[in-house]
């Protein structure tokens, strides 16, 4: 009876977490695909990746599913269809956003660059208001005051908005709230070598292949010192 129970609450708790996530539109699903388990085991099959629950759901050869939370995994990889492109992902601990916090929690991250320095990703869902961008135009009347809308008011669209964090070099998780401005603090000493390196490069901290390349740049030129002994 009490397996039957909990079979039924994995059952309710993989259905529930799936039909939130379907609704946020925060789902990815790839063919394949590994997780690497926080006890040192394996799991492979299809994946599905609820991002707003943090959670990743894995259906294996022999139609079993398993669903594995941050806590659980120490990171997982995911193939497209033709195992051309991976995207791996990692677990770091962090503030949840709180920096006058001093609780870390496991989340997923995908894992953008590695080295001294490390790029990280998270996606979250915002709402935009598609009716004020100029393609959009047409007739207008005013709407409560602020701004002039198309007639009927304002259209809302669900857009994925990319949040980057680095990894510094002690483990903390730094969220880029601002990314061009956050990354000059961090810079520190090496703040002049690195605007001279986007200057000449000519990158744009908006863009993620600009942005990795600054990332992987910094980390580079902040290896620390290996001190060697010559022997005559």
């Amino acid at each position: 009876m009490v397996r039957k129970a909990c079979g039924l609450l994995v059952v309710l708790f993989l259905w529930a977490a799936n039909a939130m996530a379907q609704s946020s539109g925060l789902v990815d699903e790839w063919p394949a695909g590994r997780v690497y388990l926080a006890n040192g085991d394996s799991v492979s099959g299809k994946i599905t990746y609820h991002r707003s629950e943090d959670m990743i759901r894995v259906n294996r050869p022999d139609g079993s599913v398993v669903a594995y939370s941050p806590i659980a995994v120490r990171g997982f990889e995911a193939l497209d269809n033709d195992g051309r492109y991976r995207r791996v992902f990692v677990t770091q601990r962090w503030n949840l956003g709180n920096d006058y916090s001093d609780f870390l929690a496991p989340a997923f991250f995908e894992q953008i660059v590695i080295g001294n320095y490390g790029l990280l990703k998270r996606e979250t869902m915002t709402r935009r208001d598609m009716s004020r961008d100029a393609m959009y135009r047409g007739g207008y009347y005013p709407y409560g005051g602020y701004g002039r809308y198309p007639v009927g008011g304002p259209m809302y669209v669900d857009q994925r908005l990319d949040n980057f964090f680095i990894l510094l070099p002690n483990g903390k998780v730094k969220e880029l709230r601002n990314v061009k401005k956050d990354l000059e603090v961090i810079y520190g000493k090496k703040n002049s070598q690195m605007k001279q390196y986007v200057k000449q490069n000519k990158l744009k901290y908006t863009s993620l292949p600009d942005l990795a390349k600054i990332v992987s740049y910094l980390g580079a030129i902040s290896q620390p010192e290996v001190k060697t002994t010559s022997v005559d």
